[in-house]
């Protein structure tokens, strides 16, 4: 059987992926990257999503030389508005003092087309497409992926195959579970007034809704909702014609970007977390959602994706400067140190966060009121949140 030899194997393809293969060849590594889909092709993509991307994520983007391309499709977040349940009880927040943006949002689709055509031009990467992992075994110091007709010889196992990881599953690597029984409905739609950079988030006893300001698309003022409610009624929702969706969510967003003239997609999805018990095993280490997945309350899933891959891009960077071999069990637990406790604070985070805004009776409504309200009069709080959403302080 064919055996390819890298010093990086990737699996999973994703934005993570994609980003992770691309910032580790930039290091002289041999990478290669196996993908259970086929060939990406910006004008196949049907997952029309939108990411949230934090100053921080925007940082490292721009240490590896790719931001240009991602940051001519991003739309700036100047300002976030938190409501709970009326107008009245709120936050308002800026980021004026550090003259930059509180975040930017990018079509998915435009942040693998700029990393794919990246990756296209780096001589030390391979990509296999429609790839299925049958086996996992060691070869001495080095691990050994099987696919149906060759084998991937390699020092570093990378698994960044999402919130199912396969690789997981052959490891039986442990993982902290929790499904909200919820669902998420994601809907890009033109409406009537500019967002004026503004990100909103309406917190209602079944759920936020969050409405995040995206580019124009010609001369239409264009936003993506992201909306938690039961299952019962995201599944009524997303059955009902548009003329009926736009007539209900006009009536929660209360008129903040004016009217819904049309709605461009919509797509619904399951609403559960994980943490895993440890990031590594021999010769292998989970990476973003392989690793973690957290409510999208606080919208910084893939920015602490991210900050996992900047991590290791800065220890991949220090163990090749040194000439140390890649993946021993020194270098994955030193990965170990610096990401899993980053995760567990923001599973924590944003699962009590969910539950405070669920409680729905008087003592908690008020309770809520005054810890708003003292957060809106205190500077120093909101800076801090500031600076969170930003991923300063992640």
């Amino acid at each position: 059987m064919k055996e390819i030899k890298s010093n990086i194997n990737i699996i999973g393809g994703g934005l993570i992926g994609a980003a992770t293969a691309y910032s580790l060849s930039r290091l002289g590594n041999e990478v290669v990257l196996l993908e259970q889909k086929p060939k990406f092709d910006h004008k196949k993509i049907s997952d029309k999503r939108t990411t949230a991307i934090s100053e921080g994520t925007k940082n490292f983007l721009k240490e590896i030389n790719i931001w240009n391309e991602i940051g001519k499709h991003a739309e700036p977040i100047k300002k976030i508005k938190i409501i709970d349940r009326n107008l009245s009880n709120k936050i308002y927040f800026d980021n004026q003092r550090r003259n930059s943006n509180l975040g930017y949002i990018v079509k998915n689709e435009f942040i693998l087309d700029a990393l794919y055509k990246k990756l296209q031009r780096q001589k030390n990467f391979k990509v296999f497409n429609n790839v299925s992992i049958k086996d996992i075994f060691y070869e001495g110091n080095r691990i050994v992926t099987k696919q149906n007709n060759f084998n991937v010889n390699t020092n570093l196992l990378l698994a960044s195959d999402g919130k199912n990881s396969s690789i997981r599953k052959i490891f039986r690597t442990p993982t902290y579970n929790k499904d909200y029984n919820k669902k998420a409905i994601v809907i890009n739609f033109y409406h009537s007034k500019s967002h004026q950079n503004t990100a909103y988030e309406f917190f209602f006893k079944n759920g936020p809704l969050a409405i995040l300001p995206m580019q124009r698309d010609k001369n239409n003022f264009q936003s993506s909702i992201v909306w938690t409610n039961t299952n019962e009624f995201i599944n009524s929702l997303i059955s009902l014609d548009d003329n009926k969706i736009k007539s209900i969510i006009n009536e929660k967003i209360k008129g903040s970007i004016g009217e819904i003239k049309k709605i461009i997609t919509k797509q619904t999805f399951p609403l559960r977390a994980h943490l895993n018990s440890k990031f590594f095993e021999n010769r292998t280490i989970y990476i973003g959602d392989s690793a973690h997945s957290f409510h999208p309350i606080a919208g910084q899933g893939w920015n602490l994706g991210m900050q996992d891959l900047e991590s290791l891009y800065n220890l991949v960077k220090k163990y090749n400067s040194l000439g140390i071999e890649l993946g021993d069990e020194m270098f994955c637990k030193e990965f170990q140190k610096n990401n899993f406790f980053k995760a567990y604070r923001l599973y924590q985070i944003t699962d009590k966060v969910d539950s405070v805004f669920k409680l729905d009776n008087t003592i908690f409504n008020n309770a809520r009121f005054s810890a708003l309200n003292l957060i809106e009069k205190s500077k120093k709080l909101k800076n801090q949140i500031s600076d969170f959403a930003m991923g300063v302080n992640l």
